[in-house]
């Protein structure tokens, strides 16, 4: 059998992401022949076609997809093999790719990814966004190598042969409410208080399910009018006058983009928090890069308070 090179492996992930030879070679600097000839070299080593030629580029096959998982696993743990031998005499460099639940980026990600960034400034980190399930896909094809993500009902992620889920923090629901609203001032507000109000659902996966169960595990049934996938969205509509909602990503900023502002206050039941976790492959041993944003994670959620987020 011949043997697989590393340069054959960078070259598959350059093809991957240009979806050509021609764009392949010109992000490597190299011939098309060159890359091209590498590129047949592997799918004979790994006796296995990687990609559909077509007249506009090529694009992966089955079998290409996991190669190129696989591939990106190889060179993290080239990368990680570098990195431990340096480790006396540098300081943490590399590609970290992160990824985190939609509504959860912009409350959390710029803080971490500050204090990260001054501790460990040679670190080439990058980012995505996205729902549970693209986050999960994200990390199975080796685009991520850390997904930030609630764990309520993760169903994506709860098979602990293929993810390893750590809770870093709990994030407790909080009520939403227009100012000119009934219950508007008061300290706490009780599910069955707001049974018949109209709800203006986050709907976003886990979300919508999580907040639903909190009536359905009291036996009540919210009176939803409203559903969004948008968090910015839900602040907006209650701040019109158009509903409340309950949340569970806290902000120091009670106003919508609009510069109309909401009212917060705590749910009288003692509810079950939404737990914050952090997700990786289980296969995929934790690089250093990896264990030092998941210590800067677990840092800033730990500063966190109960009415909104303490810069650290």
């Amino acid at each position: 059998m011949a043997d697989i090179t590393l340069k054959q492996i960078e070259y598959l992930m350059a093809a991957a992401e240009a979806g050509s030879v021609t764009g392949a070679a010109a992000k490597l600097f190299l011939s098309q022949s060159a890359v091209s000839t590498a590129l047949t070299d592997l799918e004979q080593a790994l006796g296995a076609q990687l990609f559909v030629r077509h007249p506009r580029g090529m694009t992966l096959t089955a079998a290409g997809r996991e190669a190129l998982a696989e591939g990106r696993r190889v060179l993290a743990g080239v990368e990680e093999m570098r990195e431990t031998a340096r480790a006396n005499v540098d300081s943490l460099a590399g590609r970290l790719r992160i990824g985190c639940y939609s509504t959860l980026a912009p409350v959390l990600l710029p803080r971490v990814i500050d204090g990260f960034l001054r501790k460990n400034p040679l670190v080439d980190l990058s980012f995505i966004e996205g729902s549970q399930s693209a986050l999960a896909d994200a990390l199975r094809s080796g685009t991520i190598d850390l997904a930030i993500v609630y764990d309520y009902d993760v169903h994506e992620m709860r098979h602990p042969d293929e993810f390893t889920l750590r809770r870093v923090h709990a994030s407790e629901p909080y009520v939403l409410l227009p100012p000119e609203h009934r219950l508007a001032g008061r300290r706490t507000v009780s599910l069955q208080e707001l049974e018949s109000e109209e709800m203006i659902l986050f709907d976003l996966a886990p979300g919508g399910e999580y907040f639903l169960s909190l009536f359905h595990q009291a036996g009540l049934e919210p009176n939803v009018r409203f559903r969004t996938s948008s968090f910015e969205m839900v602040r907006a509509m209650v701040a019109r006058g158009l509903g409340y909602s309950i949340l569970s990503q806290r902000t120091d900023i009670s106003m919508s983009y609009e510069g109309k502002v909401f009212t917060v206050c705590e749910l009288a039941e003692e509810i079950k928090p939404l737990g914050i976790s952090t997700s990786r492959l289980t296969r995929a041993r934790p690089t250093r890069r990896m264990r030092a944003f998941a210590e800067e994670l677990s840092r800033q959620l730990s500063s966190w308070r109960t009415g909104g987020n303490q810069e650290s």
